[in-house]
């Protein structure tokens, strides 16, 4: 793969990691509910081995909440971001958007909360800075139902804005900040942290969520897009399988 083959030059020859991961169909599979998407020991022992490299900096960036995301990974020495970045925590890093509020995201619980039982196998994920509302367990005739249900909300909600990923629509504040805002964030302040002025940057991701990152990073990172739909980043890989052995091919070159 020629990913592999330049990373392997190029962190074999002493330059210094940033790498930032999605979450949900990257480090894990996709699953049928968020809470059954469980990191495997091998794949957090190899994040653990990258966290623990002085020559790298990983960071974790997905729409999933905070607390919830720094639960699933619990490794120390990395940098968290949640609710695609509104929140950032970690490597003494912090950051909460100060233009993010939670009284329209907790107002539009309240009123999606009255409209779920009109659409059996949807359901609500409230992360405190953003709101998922998740149909992959609706019927898919019923997914227009869906689709007006958000862009109702959205119209009445000015102050919202609602990123569709695979089967939800995350509705967040309309201030202006996305995972491509948020990683260039991270990699601004990761970069002086690391030994070697020589950096690699890497962004990986399988969603329409990671486009945004994909475009901010053109030009300063190595990007690569999860699966094989259409996409802004240089490179594809299969799968999550193919992601493992991106991971224990960089943990390797640095300890080499």
């Amino acid at each position: 793969m020629r990913l592999l083959d330049r990373l392997d030059r190029e962190l074999g020859e002493g330059a210094g990691l940033i790498a930032i991961f999605d979450y949900d169909g990257t480090l894990t599979p996709l699953v049928s509910t968020p809470e059954a998407a469980v990191l495997a020991p091998s794949v957090r022992a190899t994040l653990g081995r990258l966290a623990g490299s002085e020559r790298a900096r990983l960071a974790i960036l997905s729409g999933r909440g905070l607390s919830d995301l720094k639960a699933r990974v619990a490794l120390d020495g990395v940098v968290y971001g949640g609710c695609h970045g509104l929140e950032i925590d970690g490597r003494h890093l912090r950051f909460r958007h100060p233009r993010a509020r939670s009284s329209g995201i907790a107002a539009t619980r309240r009123e999606l909360t009255d409209a779920l039982p009109a659409l059996p196998g949807a359901r609500l994920e409230f992360k405190g800075l953003s709101l998922a509302l998740h149909y992959r367990g609706v019927r898919p005739e019923r997914w227009p139902d869906v689709e007006e249900i958000a862009a109702s909300v959205l119209r009445r909600r000015r102050e919202l804005t609602a990123i569709q990923g695979h089967r939800i629509f995350d509705f967040m504040p309309r201030i202006g900040w996305d995972k491509g805002q948020a990683a260039r964030w991270m990699v601004k302040r990761m970069a002086p942290t690391l030994p070697n002025g020589r950096v690699v940057v890497l962004y990986v991701g399988d969603d329409t969520t990671d486009e945004s990152a994909f475009t901010a990073l053109r030009g300063r990172a190595l990007t690569i897009r999860v699966g094989t739909c259409p996409t802004a980043a240089q490179y594809h890989v299969r799968g999550v399988r193919e992601v493992q052995t991106l991971l224990r091919r960089m943990a390797s070159a640095l300890a080499a």
